[in-house]
């Protein structure tokens, strides 16, 4: 079998990066959206009042267990699909960690490419199956996380924490399943493999299976941690509206190649409190600390993997 060329150094991106107008967009993009974000946060939670904000913050040390328990379970997740996927040559939990690092930080997929070059260098594997096994997991792992979106919009109808407006759907008239259809693409592709299988993967349908498994139950996992956050913070009024809180940090982070999308989910969360009437400020609180923690655990644990490995070297 003929293996396609879809290395992460192929496509738009490398074709962006050969020039330098495309090198500035990609700064622009990098930098631009988040640094704006910042400014439109930090004047938002000004008006709030900074003393207000930290008098406000939750006083449950349960939370705050929660809060280091969710950051690693993305990156178990993965190294359990690669633990199945590549046997003895598993990655070590460390370099999962720092692509963790990369995703959070720069444009998606940039942790995809530095694991990939990564594992070509210390992985006696095909360079195909490298491609393979990075492409198929992450969009079984599209997949997975759409359905849940899916099953989180059925619970949320179903206990009247969503009400879609008629003239909303008014004004979408005939581009409906335009927004349906970019959507359902993550599950298009993943139907495509499974349909495809020898065509267009390497692995088999069980493969695929287990690995859909291990992502889904790792997003039900994130979803679970997310939703006992939001009850110990105590900032919002009713268990529906932690599933709506929880729901829209689901469909945030399903936005393509957008750089700091906690900052995002911050925005976006202050604006749905203030539309839903909810006390901003403790809404406001969770939403900073969440979005700090991600980022201060992220480097944090990179660092100390990256040192960890550089004192293994030098021991060498």
């Amino acid at each position: 079998m003929t293996l396609p060329d879809l290395a992460p150094e192929a496509g738009l991106l490398a074709r962006l990066k050969a020039s330098l107008a495309g090198r500035v967009a990609i700064k622009l993009v990098q930098w631009g959206i988040p640094l704006l974000l910042l400014a439109i946060i930090g004047r938002k939670l000004s008006q709030l009042g900074w003393s207000d904000i930290w008098a406000a913050r939750p006083a449950n040390p349960g939370f705050y267990l929660l809060l280091v328990a969710q950051f690693f379970l993305q990156p178990f997740g993965d190294y359990l699909v690669y633990r199945n996927l590549w046997r003895e040559s598993r990655p070590p939990l460390a370099v999962i960690l720092r692509k963790r690092l990369m995703n959070t930080f720069m444009l998606d997929y940039s942790g995809e490419a530095f694991f990939f070059f990564w594992a070509q260098r210390h992985l006696k594997l095909e360079r195909g199956l490298l491609i393979h096994a990075i492409k198929d997991s992450n969009i079984l792992s599209g997949a997975a996380s759409l359905v849940m979106v899916y099953i989180l919009l059925v619970l949320l109808m179903g206990f009247g924490g969503l009400h879609v407006p008629g003239k909303l759907t008014g004004d979408l008239g005939g581009h409906t399943w335009l927004f349906v259809g970019a959507g359902t693409v993550p599950l298009i592709l993943a139907a495509a493999i499974v349909l495809g299988h020898r065509k267009l993967t390497v692995f088999s349908r069980r493969q695929m299976a287990v690995i859909f498994g291990i992502h889904f139950t790792r997003v039900m996992a994130v979803l679970a941690v997310e939703f006992g956050l939001w009850e110990l913070s105590g900032a919002l009024p009713s268990a529906i509206a932690c599933l709506q809180f929880v729901a829209l940090r689901l469909v945030v982070t399903r936005l393509p190649l957008i750089p700091n999308k906690d900052l995002l989910f911050v925005g976006a969360g202050i604006a749905t409190a203030g539309l839903a009437k909810m006390a901003v400020t403790p809404v406001a609180t969770v939403l900073v600390i969440l979005a700090a923690a991600d980022l201060i655990l992220a480097a944090s644990v990179a660092s100390i993997t990256w040192l960890l490995a550089r004192k293994e070297w030098d021991g060498q």
